[in-house]
């Protein structure tokens, strides 16, 4: 019976199945009095919701912005605008989140950029890299040591973060030309692992073990710099916007030229020398531009935090980043986002679940996420999207008539997955 329901149908039912099974475990677990039980439900409550809610809004804008060429334009300038609405009244909500604080959202807009960096690399330029701790320690190091030193405002100290670490890896990735695959992963690897003990041997510059403490020396450039929640809140907007120029300039970088000759690299590198790119300038400038992604973010931890330390910068940090990438959706511009979310507050939450066994269940839901979602949370969100849109477009396309016939429907020469009548 199943072989005879569409696609379109089976992934519907399964949609409801998890709804329904997260209803009923929820109902157990209030019963049971089981918090892993309940988590479970409700994450598939969750899941099963969004879905349903997603496709329901793409099935929305299909008939509300197809109707003229370029409608397609005010769903975008729609979606920027409640992104942009959510980043600016996230400070009035976040303390009524469990778990949730300003200092956490703006540590996860780090990680969002450095995520963001690692999938220009990897997603795009198809280079594994496990060292991204490393260059996210420059930056960091860069902005301590100018304002721990030298006195210079933290301001400056970032676009030097974003040089320091950007030119180190652009460097990194000359000898990287070589290596493909594991082995570059492997020298990348090497990177994050020597990086710790370098920073406790040159403790004159470092600090050493004990890192460089910045409380009370890194403060707003304006504002009432004694009032606390002004300065959490100066910090996430400053983080945000900084963020938000980074994303931009990410967009159109992988939208454009460079985008699509490192595309090209990625699928097959004789193809691209081929037709005319310069390989081994497009590796090795997309590891310094996602090693200078890094050194930002780096120099942005550092100023929220007001503390550096070696041991903040260990391998298992890198893992998180790629962990993020994965999660979140290794060839989008979007996946960033939920991928620092994720790594900055699932921890927190596993944790209440069952602070015995944090990371087992943290493990569980890597694998779930992996099997329901293969190619990420953005790229779930973009097939739910495409589903929605796509199902709405071939019920119009099957319904309308001429003189109470069907009239045949033919793929739209757009492009764009609608069916329009002949």
């Amino acid at each position: 019976m199943l072989k005879r329901l569409s696609r379109y149908d089976r992934f519907l039912m399964g949609l409801a199945l998890a709804v329904i099974a997260g209803a009923v475990g929820y109902l157990v677990a209030a019963v049971l009095d089981s918090k892993l039980l309940r988590a479970a439900s409700v994450l598939a409550l969750t899941v099963g919701v969004a879905s349903v809610v997603i496709m329901a809004v793409a099935a929305s804008s299909r008939i509300w912005f197809n109707r003229r060429p370029g409608d397609q334009r005010y769903a975008q300038y729609a979606l920027a605008a409640a992104v942009f609405g959510i980043v600016l009244l996230a400070p009035l909500y976040v303390d009524s989140i469990p778990h949730f604080s300003m200092l956490k959202l703006t540590v996860a807009i780090t990680f969002m950029i450095v995520i963001l960096g690692l999938n220009l690399l990897t997603g795009f330029g198809g280079q594994i890299s496990l060292g991204h701790s490393a260059f996210f320690a420059i930056g960091a190091y860069s902005t301590a040591i100018m304002k721990h030193e030298w006195g210079i405002s933290w301001g400056w100290s970032i676009p030097v973060a974003a040089l320091a670490a950007g030119g180190v890896g652009f460097l990194f990735g000359l000898p990287a030309l070589r290596l493909k695959g594991l082995y570059l992963a492997i020298a990348t690897l090497a990177l994050a692992v020597a990086v710790t003990p370098i920073l406790k041997k040159f403790e004159e510059f470092t600090g050493g073990t004990q890192g460089i403490v910045l409380f009370g020396k890194i403060e707003p450039l304006f504002g009432d710099k004694t009032d606390k929640v002004f300065s959490d809140r100066f910090y996430y907007y400053t983080t945000a916007i900084i963020a938000g120029i980074l994303f931009i300039f990410a967009w159109n970088l992988v939208r454009g030229r460079f985008g699509r000759a490192l595309i090209a690299v990625r699928d097959s590198e004789t193809a691209a020398a081929a037709m005319g790119v310069n390989v081994a300038l497009y590796k090795t400038t997309t590891f310094g531009v996602s090693a200078a992604y890094a050194g930002i973010a780096g120099a942005l931890n550092a100023v929220v935090i007001q503390f550096v330390g070696p041991d903040q910068y260990s391998l298992a940090l890198s893992i998180r980043f790629l962990v993020g990438s994965v999660v979140g959706g290794l060839a989008s511009v979007a996946g960033p986002v939920f991928g620092g979310l994720f790594q900055q507050f699932t921890p927190d939450f596993t944790a209440d679940i069952d602070k015995a066994a944090p990371d087992a269940i943290f493990a569980v839901i890597l694998i779930a996420l992996m099997y329901v979602m293969p190619t990420g949370i953005a790229g779930y969100i973009r097939q739910l999207w495409r589903r929605g849109a796509g199902q709405v477009s071939s019920r119009e396309g099957a319904t309308k008539t001429t003189g109470g016939a069907p009239v045949a429907a033919e793929p739209s020469p757009a492009g764009d997955g609608g069916l329009h009548p002949r």
